[in-house]
């Protein structure tokens, strides 16, 4: 039985939402080339009579719905990018993508937004700010530039309060978490490239082993986390891909490797950080050719004003909302966004897309991932909420 009550002016639109997730589930795109996902959303943001600014330099775009010269402006952030994973879940609207899927749930984030949208368009009465939507690229890929690009471009000029939500299907439907502090971890994603000598897998003498050292450096990196951060600083390293040689017999001379660092605070970010220029020191002194890149997010950190305002527009309707939830280990660069001029406020939340009496309850970036399409509307709401209401 539901314990939330969705607003009967807004029910109108639950096809819509449903379908429009669908449809962008079948269309996912890899971070920074979200073509098809774009020219969809703009054509539905215009269709509504919004206002599009793009570039030819991405997909990402911001579309205002303009009311007043004496609103302020509040924003909502959606990301577009799908994940380079195989769809493998069982539904009639299954990505239509080779090795690509929608495991993050940002389908629903732009149904969600694209729903919000076509209600506030067609209800301006009732809203008491001017509006911008931000449809945003590439928030997966820390090396394919994102929130950070768009606002540098513009996107949060004249925004005076800026607001993104997550889906997470391991929270039911009806859910919402979010605090007053810091909402996501400091993350990085680091790219190892190891250059040795190649041999005979039986001369290995001969040779300057590219495995060897990469996992001699994935070690060292393992140990800076545990010995040298300290037990009351959260830091987590992580390596998801190894990639090198050709043959079992012969000792390669490449190697690359990729993954994620994170961390709960600026100093433990910085020591590692800095730690790798330290450890690549000690990997060329053996002979080695090699380099260490690293791009990253910093931390969100969510605004009093804002975190109230999520508060209040949540709690008019849910009955069950975590106010003081544990930050996240991922990362998010929407932080980009929330803290892009000081005079702002904004705030990120948590909003449940599961459903254990479906069997919906999975992880972000798991495969299958499943979500209850009931959780769009709920979002939308509070979106609906937050620019209509300035007190809420």
């Amino acid at each position: 039985m539901k314990d939330y009550q969705i607003s009967d002016k807004i029910k109108y639109l639950e096809d819509f939402s449903r379908e429009t997730r669908h449809y962008l589930h079948t269309i996912p795109e890899a971070s920074g080339v979200e073509h098809l996902t774009s020219r969809y959303c703009k054509e539905l943001m215009k269709a509504n009579g919004y206002r599009i600014t793009e570039s030819s330099k991405y997909t990402g775009f911001w579309a205002d719905l303009h009311l007043s010269d004496d609103f302020p402006r509040i924003a909502f952030r959606a990301d577009m990018d799908g994940l380079e994973m195989p769809d493998l879940s069982d539904v009639s609207y299954k990505s239509r993508h080779d090795n690509l899927s929608h495991n993050c749930g940002h389908d629903a984030h732009m149904a969600i937004a694209l729903t919000a949208a076509r209600y506030m368009a067609e209800h301006p009465g009732e809203l008491c700010f001017n509006i911008r939507f931000i449809f945003q690229m590439a928030e997966e890929d820390m090396r394919v530039p994102g929130a950070e690009l768009m606002v540098a471009e513009g996107c949060m000029e004249g925004v005076d309060e800026v607001y993104a939500l997550h889906n997470d299907a391991s929270m039911d439907v009806g859910e919402v978490r979010i605090n007053n502090n810091i909402m996501s971890s400091w993350g990085a994603a680091w790219t190892l490239d190891v250059r040795g000598i190649s041999a005979h897998g039986s001369t290995p003498q001969k040779g300057l082993d590219a495995i060897s050292e990469t996992v001699r450096i994935i070690n060292d990196l393992d140990y800076i986390v545990a010995k040298k951060t300290s037990p009351f600083s959260p830091a987590v390293f992580g390596c998801g891909m190894i990639h090198g040689g050709t043959v079992p017999n012969a000792i390669p001379d490449y190697v690359q490797a990729r993954g994620t660092i994170r961390s709960m605070d600026e100093e433990t970010d910085a020591i590692l950080k800095n730690s790798f220029s330290s450890i690549i020191q000690g990997s060329e002194l053996r002979g080695y050719k090699t380099t260490m890149t690293c791009t990253g997010y910093p931390a969100i950190i969510n605004h009093r004003d804002a975190y109230n305002r999520v508060l209040a527009a949540a709690t008019g309707f849910l009955t069950r909302v975590d106010k003081n939830c544990k930050p996240m280990t991922g990362s998010e660069d929407f932080s980009y966004m929330i803290n892009a001029q000081k005079q702002q406020k904004g705030a990120f939340f948590f909003l449940g897309s599961g459903c254990r009496e479906k069997g919906i309850s999975n992880y972000l970036h798991s495969n299958p991932y499943y979500l209850d399409d009931d959780c769009l509307l709920i979002g939308a709401q509070i979106f609906i909420a937050l620019a209509t209401h300035r007190s809420c």
